[in-house]
């Protein structure tokens, strides 16, 4: 069973609509999910939880939706969710899961940290989010016996999506992608001179569906003071995504939310030696 915890703005004004694209995967996919749950970070805990409602129901979900700890005293908090136990997929800040830690969570898959680089500011890149926007409870996190996967941000920017991608998706559900992306990708083309934006959250997504398109490796870690994750030292043992081939995952992705199999199952990309 999965816990689906995000920060949609698919919908609000603005905002990285990647989780959108997550969770479109994810209830598609046909894997049993307990909950999904609503986090600050990308937009208000609010929003997304309206964000999420909205989506959920364009791709057949019927609940239950948890709201986060920062949504105040409401009865559909998470920290008062009983079930379990359950994989956590954290797509924004970690506020939600540093409030499940004793839990029946068997692992925890998060997209944050990175390989080549210290992150946050540049050139450092690519900034850091999910990790700093609450602090206290990623130290909480990293501190805990909890098994971690992580996704990091340099490995899962590698998939991008654009004008062209867009045009592939189908029906309601493409038509809601596609309408709710394009601010994003127009933000992405003054930026960076290109429309295509990374989708960062659908990685983490495919990874937990179908987990044999990534190459994956178990590691050592250290989470320095600053929330910089170096990886291959330290005493925290997490697993470590470390490639995938972009146009597999992709192309899984569109099989999942136009209800065709994949055309192609690529092998995943070998570990950086």
């Amino acid at each position: 069973m999965l816990l689906i915890d995000s920060d949609n703005a698919a919908g609000s004004p603005r905002g990285d609509v990647d989780d959108a694209f997550a969770l479109a995967a994810l209830w598609r996919s046909g894997l049993p999910v307990a909950a999904v749950s609503s986090v600050g970070g990308n937009t208000s805990e609010v929003e997304a939880d309206r964000n999420n409602r909205v989506l959920g129901g364009l791709c057949g979900y019927a609940g239950p939706y948890l709201r986060g700890v920062q949504a105040g005293d409401v009865p559909d908090r998470i920290d008062r969710w009983t079930g379990g136990p359950v994989r956590f997929l954290a797509l924004g800040p970690l506020t939600n899961l540093a409030a499940l830690l004793d839990r029946p969570i068997s692992e925890a898959v998060l997209v944050g940290g990175n390989l080549t680089s210290k992150g946050r500011f540049p050139p450092w890149w690519p900034h850091e989010f999910n990790l700093t926007k609450d602090r206290e409870a990623t130290r909480a996190v990293f501190a805990s016996e909890l098994p971690l996967t992580i996704v990091p941000l340099d490995v899962a920017r590698r998939l991008r999506a654009g004008p062209r991608e867009m045009r592939s998706l189908e029906g309601p559900l493409g038509d809601f992608l596609r309408r709710h992306s394009a601010r994003w990708s127009r933000r992405s083309l003054l930026r960076r001179g290109s429309p295509r934006f990374p989708v960062f959250d659908l990685a983490a997504a495919v990874y937990a569906i179908e987990p044999s398109l990534f190459a994956a490796g178990e590691t050592r870690m250290r989470l320095h003071r600053n929330l910089w994750t170096e990886f291959g030292k330290g005493n925290r043992r997490v697993t470590v995504v470390r490639g995938f081939d972009p146009g597999a995952v992709w192309d899984c992705f569109l099989g999942l939310v136009s209800g065709r199999p994949a055309a192609s199952q690529a092998p995943p990309a070998p570990l950086p030696r």
